[in-house]
């Protein structure tokens, strides 16, 4: 892992000292969050300025762009949305985040060149680099058992609304260890492990330190238990424990079935 995080390291580097000496602009492959908190661990590094999107608000999987300084012309992220429908609706069954992953992975397609896949609830909308957008749009037509058709979105026109599943609690502190072990409902030594094992991301930066204070509006990831946001305030019980709001993104595992409602104009292009 420590090899790994060293060749991302330099290919940051790299990058960005490519967008400044040739003034372009430079991109990565699609980052998961262990990724991006490498990247975000390095950013004072850099010889250009950087920016991260996953082509939609609230995306989890994302690119990073290095910017030159002395950028002078208008530029766009090399990501493509493509919406999947079934073809016979009545016949359709039930898909997942695993299974669209799977049908991509028998196309050969390797997991960076893809962003996030949201499966909504009459469709699967899946963010890929532009350079395999043709290629997945024209060789994915079938998932598990049911016959898809693609259109790709254009991704001006594409707008998500994550839903969320709110709750309101109390907690004895705004520790992160004690906050994770409420909303993933576990014994607070098992929340401390999953913390310490670097499974825990505040607004996408690994956090290992179980004592940290957790602000209002910080966006919670727990690998494999979900996505949460958290709404401090200021309101005490008589017993002196802290209340406090949540929001689930509902299905938002992470790296697994998210759902929400999308909208946009679908057109193949």
């Amino acid at each position: 892992m420590d090899q790994e995080a060293e060749y991302l390291k330099k290919r940051f580097i790299d990058l960005s000292r490519r967008a400044e000496t040739k003034n372009i602009v430079t991109f990565t492959n699609f980052l998961n969050l262990n990724e991006l908190n490498i990247f975000h661990q390095i950013r004072k590094e850099l010889y250009s300025s950087s920016q991260t999107f996953g082509g939609y608000d609230h995306a989890e999987r994302q690119m990073v762009a290095f910017i030159p300084d002395a950028l002078s012309y208008i530029w766009e992220y090399p990501i493509n949305a493509i919406c999947f429908m079934p073809s016979h609706p009545k016949f359709a069954e039930p898909l997942t985040h695993r299974d669209v992953l799977g049908a991509l992975m028998n196309l050969g397609i390797k997991r960076e060149m893809l962003g996030d896949i949201l499966v909504l609830s009459d469709s699967i909308v899946v963010f890929c680099i532009e350079s395999a957008s043709a290629y997945i749009a024209d060789s994915l037509s079938r998932i598990r058992n049911t016959v898809v058709r693609a259109e790709q979105i254009p991704s001006a026109d594409f707008h998500y609304e994550p839903q969320f599943v709110e709750k309101d609690s109390v907690v004895s502190s705004f520790r992160l260890d004690t906050i994770l072990a409420d909303v993933c409902k576990l014994p607070r030594t098992a929340a401390q492990k999953i913390i310490s094992e670097g499974n825990a991301f505040i607004n996408s930066k690994k956090i290992q330190q179980s004592d940290y204070h957790c602000q209002d509006q910080d966006i919670l990831s727990v690998r494999h238990f979900g996505k949460f946001q958290i709404e401090t305030t200021d309101a005490v019980t008589k017993k002196g424990r802290l209340r406090y709001h949540y929001k689930i993104y509902a299905g938002g595992m992470i790296d697994g079935t998210t759902k929400g409602t999308a909208s946009g104009s679908t057109g193949r292009g």
